[in-house]
């Protein structure tokens, strides 16, 4: 699998993503609102599955110590050369949220782990990803897991017909597409409450956006600010949690 995840990475271009149209954008704007809402000031953070440094670059501009790292090589290239032009990262490395013992346990106030969990279709590999971002964790710290959710990706892939239904129907049974694996909030909050965490926030991080594509994409900045201001509002009604395409899960370290 890490092999897969390598080269997903290598034939994309993850430095536009978050930023490519609103659809996208809404993602990053939602989860650093939450941020801002929880992480204490000048918090030392570790940004495990960094990507391109997104959110390690915005959490490091704001006051905070931030270590990034990724499984991706090229990932972690085009860090560098953000870092060479703007200095901004306590550390920049290649690594595996599978293997974080370059760390010693109890290093961060924060750990992020906004990638491994929907790129890992075995399930203890999941938990081993979770309790190494714990141990780096220090009691009292708060953990940041991002997923995908299942039914999110079954709308998304039917693509406004039911020609692939069978398709679909598989992917229900067992969450697996390419390098990507994708659970449901329900999972995730059964793995999260395995570990004791104390939960502060579960919320869709886009919501949904991606079925509205066309429509968000076009809309004036005013119409943005209303669209933004909506899924603020219902991004944590636990109802709606399912069809987010990304959900993320917020908890304390006991």
């Amino acid at each position: 699998m890490r092999e897969k995840i390598i080269e997903f990475y290598d034939s994309c271009d993850e430095n536009v993503r978050l930023n490519e149209n609103s659809v996208h954008y809404i993602e990053f704007l939602t989860s650093i609102k939450f941020f801002e809402k929880v992480f204490p000031s000048n918090s030392k953070i570790l940004d495990a599955c960094a990507g391109t440094g997104a959110y390690a670059f915005h959490l490091a501009e704001q006051g905070h110590h931030v270590t990034a790292g990724d499984i991706a090589p090229r990932n972690v290239e085009v860090m560098k050369e953000k870092q060479a032009l703007n200095p901004l990262l306590d550390e920049i490395y290649v690594g595996d949220t599978l293997d974080l013992t370059r760390f010693s346990a109890q290093s961060f106030d924060v750990v992020l782990c906004m990638g491994a969990l929907y790129h890992l279709p075995d399930k203890q590999d999941r938990y081993n990803v979770v309790s190494e971002c714990l141990r780096v964790l220090k009691k009292g710290g708060i953990f940041v897991g991002s997923y995908m959710n299942r039914f999110a990706v079954v709308l998304q892939n039917c693509n406004g017909n039911l020609g692939n239904i069978d398709e679909v129907l598989m992917f229900i049974k067992e969450g697996t597409e390419g390098p990507f694996y994708a659970s449901s909030p329900k999972e995730i909050k059964t793995m999260m409450n395995d570990f004791s965490l104390e939960e502060l926030h579960h919320f869709g991080a886009d919501g949904i956006g991606y079925l509205l594509y066309g429509i968000t994409n076009l809309i004036d900045a005013e119409g943005f600010e209303n669209w933004r201001q909506y899924h603020f509002a219902t991004c944590e009604e636990e109802s709606l949690l399912g069809y987010s395409y990304h959900g993320v899960y917020m908890g304390r370290k006991r």
